[in-house]
């Protein structure tokens, strides 16, 4: 049963659920039990579903192709698990494949995997969030790509007013340098970008950012070999634990951490990786060495059966361990990528790090629970504008008329001339589209305006 508190979010192309992992751990400074919960899940990959769902038990996840679901039945699934819903959903989350955009790959204008951008904004305008997030390389907002992105941005303008935000991983506390676009639809109002939320550590140079080092170093003395996966660690490092702490495991927690299994390489691949120096690419296989004091290169998914190559070791003559990997991600320890190397690799390039998604996630909640402040008060966006004002401007050129002395409760609209769907204009900024709210004018204003207003139309 749904806490009433919670506030229900969509997860689409969930992949391995590093977008999710940010949401759910998101809590209020007043109660942990007032934050956001993932509802359920899309993925049309059967094995990265598994494992999300060994990791998000309370997720409801479906196996199905975006294009091949509607929002009705996405709704029917969330009504039949929560009995109470009030058919409200917070946010519709997820990151459309990339590899479309990516200059990592062809940038083809027909990529077929390009137009999931325009599905994923189609099945958010059905299913009516009051905000989404939609996650995808910088590159998508190249010209090039214009004709694809502008039909959607023309779609999403006509319901939400879209905020779009260059975010870097390695500004919140991941050791990484990548960097993603962040599209953030909200019914309210443009939203912040979160600001540079620096994890720092006590471990040297208190100023500097989250290393490779602070990361991962923590794990060197293990005898990694390429036949045990898991191994206990009794010691974790401060990035480590503040992880743990960020995300919490449900379970009971436990010292044995997998994912360490390491890749069998020959000995003339070994010396290869060991001469290549720390910051440079071993020329033939294209692997980059760590830095210790630095941070990782973006860890990529790759195509097809084949991983990205994998960043070697800043101090071992090997590539980096799915364990390891997932550190340089933020994933937590616990968080469990199964037996595949090649499937966990590629599920951790295509997943968000959960560092970055617990800022934004951060941003959107701050975002949504001040809208809540606001409309049980008098801070809705018509209301701070006409206060004191004469006239206001509606979108369709009419005069709206406000004066004092409304009986208690009432709100009179004499003539209706704003036309659904349109958005209110005061000076240089535009109140949110109606039409999606589902409410007539008269309704829209008795909801926003304080009950000693009277507003006349025309």
């Amino acid at each position: 049963m749904l806490s009433k508190n919670k506030k229900l979010v969509v997860s689409l192309f969930c992949g391995i659920g590093g977008l999710d992992l940010g949401f759910q751990s998101v809590v209020t400074e007043a109660s942990r039990s007032a934050g956001f919960e993932i509802a359920i899940a899309i993925d049309n990959n059967p094995k990265v579903l598994e494992l999300y769902q060994n990791n998000f038990p309370d997720t409801t996840v479906l196996c199905k192709d975006i294009g091949e679901i509607t929002a009705t039945e996405i709704r029917d699934i969330i009504q039949h698990k929560y009995q109470d819903w009030d058919g409200e959903i917070a946010a519709v989350i997820g990151g459309p494949p990339c590899q479309g955009f990516s200059v990592a790959g062809k940038q083809k204008l027909d990529d077929d995997r390009s137009q999931l951008v325009l599905k994923f904004i189609n099945l958010v305008i059905e299913l009516n969030p009051s905000m989404f997030v939609m996650e995808n390389v910088p590159a998508i907002e190249w010209k090039k790509f214009a004709g694809i992105t502008g039909n959607a941005i023309a779609l999403i303008e006509e319901h939400y007013i879209l905020s779009k935000w260059l975010l870097t991983a390695s500004d919140f506390g991941v050791p990484q340098k990548r960097q993603r676009a962040i599209w953030v639809g909200s019914r309210f109002g443009e939203v912040a970008a979160p600001t540079e939320n620096e994890v720092r550590f006590s471990i040297g140079d208190a100023n500097r950012k989250v290393s490779v080092f602070d990361a991962i170093a923590d794990l060197s003395h293990l005898p990694i070999d390429s036949q045990t996966d898991t191994w206990e660690l009794n010691q974790k490092g401060e990035y480590a634990q503040y992880l743990d702490k960020i995300f919490p495991e449900l379970s009971k927690s436990s010292n044995l951490i997998s994912g360490c299994l390491a890749t069998a390489h020959t000995a003339a691949t070994q010396k290869k990786y060991g001469d290549t120096v720390p910051g440079e690419k071993e020329p033939t296989t294209w692997a980059y060495r760590l830095v210790s004091d630095g941070f990782s290169p973006t860890l990529r998914a790759g195509s097809g059966n084949r991983t990205a190559a994998r960043p070697i070791h800043y101090e071992h003559a090997r590539v980096i361990t799915v364990r390891e990997a997932a550190r340089l991600h933020s994933f937590p320890d616990w968080f469990d990528f199964g037996a595949s190397k090649l499937a966990a690799h590629k599920a951790i390039g295509n997943s968000v790090p959960p560092l970055l998604a617990y800022a934004i996630a951060s941003q959107l909640l701050m975002h949504l629970e001040e809208q809540q402040q606001s409309s049980t008060g008098t801070n809705s966006f018509v209301l701070t504008h006409v206060l004191g004002l004469q006239t206001f401007e509606a979108s369709v050129g009419l005069p709206i008329f406000h004066s004092m002395g409304q009986q208690p409760g009432k709100l009179n609209c004499l003539a209706f001339g704003l036309v659904d769907g349109e958005n209110i204009k005061v000076g240089n900024e535009r109140s949110p589209p109606l039409s999606h709210i589902g409410l007539s004018i008269c309704d829209f204003l008795a909801h926003c305006f304080t009950e000693s207003c009277l507003f006349y139309f025309g």
